[in-house]
């Protein structure tokens, strides 16, 4: 199977290095040096004309800004037809916009986030109402190997954009102060990171294997007058949980507003 990769950025190379692993890759970029980069590290194509690389694609990976989108279909609105599937991972920009640029493909919203270039990510999909079995099942095959892939209504996406692709980025500001709290208490960077990490990973696991509400582990962790309701005490009284969530919700409206924004809103 050919897929076309237009656009190398940091979410277009990650899944045009999996996808490479089975098939045939085009790649094309603004910048001919970073899919000509790229091509030669997974063995590749690389051409610059879009036209070149979408003509004859069984599947074709939309991975620009959402600024560029009228651009790249006016290129390649007149190479596309009905057989082929377009995936896009173009942020705010709904099926209905997608369907006005590209009136002939087949669509499928993508909302992955970048733990996907380790098998660890999380991929929403929206299918186009027009969308067959089969290529609905095509899609979702390539995809298989880069983490959790969830269909979901479309109204779901920014949610899941705010709670999965942007998160991240806030694990890591805990991450980082844990780390630093280390630092300050006489570890090494190296031998605090590794701390952290293995706990971090360690309570992940048990919460998965013990099935209970996070609620419940956090208690039984707490010992009367310890020092983890000493700890638990702090972070209320500093407002870390009301920033956490907060924090998600608004990466959930600026999605809205970007969706918005589209629509004409």
């Amino acid at each position: 199977m050919k897929i076309a990769v237009v656009g190398c950025g940091m979410m277009g190379g990650a899944l045009a290095r999996h996808f490479a692993k089975s098939h045939s890759v085009v790649l094309c970029d603004r910048g001919m040096k970073k899919s000509q980069s790229l091509a030669r590290e997974i063995g590749a194509d690389a051409v610059e004309r879009i036209n070149d690389a979408v003509s004859d694609a069984d599947i074709i990976l939309l991975a620009v800004k959402p600024k560029n989108l009228a651009d790249v279909a006016k290129a390649t609105t007149a190479s596309l037809s009905k057989k082929q599937i377009l995936l896009s991972v173009l942020a705010g920009t709904p099926l209905a916009v997608l369907r006005k640029h590209f009136p002939e493909v087949s669509l499928v919203r993508m909302m992955p986030n970048l733990a996907l270039m380790c098998g660890q990510g999380v991929i929403g999909l929206v299918e186009d109402p027009y969308l067959t079995p089969e290529n609905k099942k095509l899609a979702q095959s390539i995809l298989e190997g880069l983490g959790l892939l969830h269909w979901l209504a479309e109204e779901k996406v920014e949610a899941l954009t705010a709670l999965s692709a942007s998160s991240p980025a806030l694990v890591y500001v805990v991450l980082e102060s844990m780390i630093e709290s280390g630092i300050s208490m006489g570890f090494t960077y190296s031998e605090s990171e590794e701390f952290v990490l293995k706990t971090v990973e360690g309570a992940i696991a048990l919460l998965r294997h013990s099935k209970k509400h996070p609620a419940e582990l956090k208690i039984q962790i707490a010992s009367p007058g310890g020092t983890t309701i000493a700890a638990l005490k702090e972070i209320e009284s500093t407002g870390v949980r009301a920033g956490i969530w907060s924090s998600v919700l608004a990466a959930y409206h600026r999605g809205l507003h970007m969706t918005d924004e589209f629509d004409g809103k």
